[in-house]
């Protein structure tokens, strides 16, 4: 599927509309990708000509598009797709030649065969600011010593109080957010942590927030069936934060097991096992920072850490334990059907992947609350339909560290000298669940387990 790119000029106080455009059974279709409340992002800085921004807008082009094509009607084998498409760029001579770099990363972060090719971005007005703004807001960037992804999770949560326990006085952190205007979540959980960080550390953040989304209809007002799988998130994610940072480090703190994301069963490998951090798309994403020459580097911390030691080892737990029910980790939030075994529980469906790795590390941690997610994976009495068949599948695996280090490289690229820290990382997090269940497993549980 070829999708084209159209640039139109701003409105007053907005960004300017991409258009996606393709062909659909016949019919030309334009569906608008827009950024909302871009100010924000142009107070802080108002570059619309520089690598970084061309990256900045390449992501957000990727995550529009990644969106825009269902699987199940454009796949070629339910899950494949073939997308074909033309970047806008102002800096084209530095992009040329990097057309196999990017392929490389996004064939592997989105699963499916991507056509790159890019081209001199069109000469438009890309923003067009209010003039009438009461106050805008400051920033002393010279402060800045730290930034951070900061996504309203339990691990961006942890991240940034560990970033922020190293400054000295007069130093900020930026944190840097994201979320898109269709699935808001997200906005509530960063403002909500948010006030508690600067309750806690007072005059220490500066706070940036995106919103980006793509229309559910096109310009002619018909219905678009969009991709639910958000995996080119984390790059847009990514462009957002090189985009800001008036330093060499973006921070991207998240725990190995998500990173690494081991497929539970071989069925999944492909279509369930997200890679928005993995190892092999950051590498190879800092080989193409190199190449267009910025030097700015991707960090994440966490890589060889499970959630539950990310818990223990926080350098402010007293704090963390007092603010980290505010903080959401759930794959399934927004979606009703996921939440029927606590209703009153609107944020943590307790029976998707991350919240099951979540409530595992709280457990480590000797915090989890099952009031927060429901009985349904301690105390279920049957396997269903679900993720638990996998997952109990998994856990009586008897997994020795070779096998697991010839898994990750099948599955996923990893260089050879990292290549036990990961394993070691992937076994002791399997530990973590199966503890969760040896603590509050019910019979049923247990038995198919085989847990005395």
């Amino acid at each position: 599927m070829r999708v084209n790119i159209v640039i139109v000029d701003a409105d007053y106080g907005k960004f300017s509309d991409l258009q996606l455009c393709y062909t659909d059974n016949g019919v030309s279709r334009s569906v608008p990708l827009s950024f909302l409340g871009y100010e924000r992002v142009f107070d802080f800085t108002n570059d619309f000509t520089s690598v970084k921004f061309d990256f900045f807008l390449v992501s957000a082009i990727v995550y529009g598009v990644d969106n825009l094509l269902s699987r199940a009607i454009y796949s070629n084998d339910g899950w494949t797709r073939d997308i074909e498409i033309e970047f806008p760029v102002n800096n084209l001579a530095v992009w040329n030649g990097k057309e196999e770099k990017v392929k490389q990363i996004l064939d592997f972060l989105t699963g499916d065969n991507w056509h790159i090719s890019f081209r001199k971005i069109e000469d438009v007005n890309l923003f067009h600011p209010r003039t009438n703004r009461r106050k805008t807001p400051h920033y002393e960037k010279d402060t800045i010593k730290s930034v951070s992804l900061f996504s309203g999770g339990l691990d961006s949560l942890i991240g940034v109080i560990d970033e922020l326990e190293k400054l000295r006085n007069n130093e900020r952190i930026l944190l840097v957010s994201h979320f898109d205007s269709k699935s808001p979540g997200p906005n509530g959980d960063q403002k909500k942590l948010l006030r508690h960080l600067m309750t806690q550390y007072p005059n220490k953040i500066y706070w940036v927030q995106s919103k980006l989304a793509l229309s559910r209809k096109d310009i002619d007002g018909e219905r678009v069936i969009i991709e639910k799988n958000y995996r080119s998130r984390s790059l847009f994610f990514i462009g957002l934060g090189i985009y800001l940072s008036p330093t060499d480090e973006l921070i991207i703190p998240e725990n190995g097991t998500i990173s690494i994301n081991y497929p539970l069963t071989p069925s999944r490998v492909s279509s369930l096992s997200t890679r928005t951090t993995h190892p092999y798309v950051l590498k190879t994403t800092q080989e193409l920072f190199a190449e267009l020459g910025l030097h700015t580097k991707i960090d994440n911390p966490y890589s060889l850490r499970t959630k539950g030691e990310m818990i223990i080892e926080c350098t402010n737990p007293r704090f963390l334990e007092s603010v980290y029910t505010d903080s959401v980790s759930c794959g399934k939030r927004g979606f009703r059907q996921f939440h029927f075994d606590n209703p009153s529980e609107k944020h943590n469906c307790g029976r998707c992947m991350p919240c099951i790795y979540r409530r595992a590390a709280l457990n480590k941690a000797v915090l989890d609350n099952e009031n927060h997610y429901g009985n349904f994976i301690t105390k279920v009495s049957s396997v269903g339909k679900n993720d638990l068949p996998a997952l109990f599948s998994y856990l009586k695996r008897n997994i020795p560290l070779e096998k697991m280090k010839r898994d990750l490289l099948v599955n996923g690229n990893i260089d050879i000298d990292s290549l036990t820290g990961y394993a070691e990382m992937v076994l002791r997090s399997k530990a973590e669940v199966l503890k969760l269940f040896n603590d509050k497993g019910n019979r049923f549980v247990k038995s198919e387990l085989g847990i005395r």
